[in-house]
């Protein structure tokens, strides 16, 4: 299971997924629909389970559980599933997002046992998602996400980090979140990111640029995953990041 030094300890960063399948009305959620999105989260997990070979935990937070989809991946698979989709709709999604996030910390035995974590929109592919964990692991970094909207906004759908990043700084911002009020979840992975790099964290964009396959839960729109367009923008986000390692 990834381990090292026969300690049981996980190496490489785990997936952590985070899910909704049921939003039961969620302001500033377009896609509703549970059935649809119920099968794009097992369409997203058996991708991870197929193309990486690192530690899943997909965490869904409306009480519906999936766990029986995946009977043959219990080695390297979590799925866990509570009632946490009940807090006042103006907060939003992202409010939502924060406790997966923090539920996955507190109960998953695979997050107890990793030090890094990557964490994904459970419902969205990235189809190079093996480069940019490799990308994590051979970079001296603390925390890897790309700062966006003149560095306002941090990218949420695929960030990475040590454990203690989300301890120390992402959880303890988290009632900060108010979609209703324009603080979104972004903007508080921002601040933790700016506070975190000031107390010596070693900070890094993404090397590469996501490719990723799936639908905005937001608004519907369908993401752009074909090859020619987003490898001229990989290029260039490509040498922005080898700049960014002179500075």
């Amino acid at each position: 299971m990834n381990s090292e030094d026969g300690l049981g300890i996980i190496r490489k960063p785990v997936i952590l997924l985070t899910g909704c399948i049921n939003p039961k009305g969620m302001t500033f959620t377009a896609l509703q629909n549970p059935d649809f999105r119920r099968a794009q989260y097992i369409d997203a997990i058996n991708f991870y389970l197929k193309v990486t070979d690192n530690v899943i935990i997909f965490v869904e937070n409306s009480g519906v559980d999936i766990s029986a989809e995946f009977e043959g991946h219990k080695d390297r698979l979590e799925v866990l599933t509570f009632l946490g989709n009940d807090y006042p709709k103006e907060l939003g999604k992202g409010y939502g997002e924060m406790l997966i996030i923090e539920y996955a910390f507190e109960h998953s035995s695979l997050v107890n046992l990793s030090s890094s974590v990557c964490k994904i929109t459970g419902r969205y592919k990235i189809l190079n998602i093996n480069s940019i964990l490799r990308s994590y692991s051979g970079h001296r970094c603390d925390v890897m996400v790309d700062l966006t909207h003149k560095m306002t906004y941090a990218d949420s759908r695929i960030f990475l980090a040590e454990k203690s990043f989300f301890n120390d700084y992402l959880f303890k911002r988290a009632g900060l979140i108010n979609d209703t009020s324009g603080v979104h979840f972004e903007h508080i992975l921002n601040r933790s990111v700016f506070q975190a790099i000031v107390d010596n964290y070693a900070y890094l964009p993404l090397k590469y640029r996501p490719r990723i396959m799936g639908q905005s839960g937001t608004d519907k729109v369908i993401y752009d995953h074909s090859f020619f367009p987003w490898f001229r923008k990989n290029l260039r986000k490509m040498i922005r990041f080898k700049l960014f390692l002179k500075e």
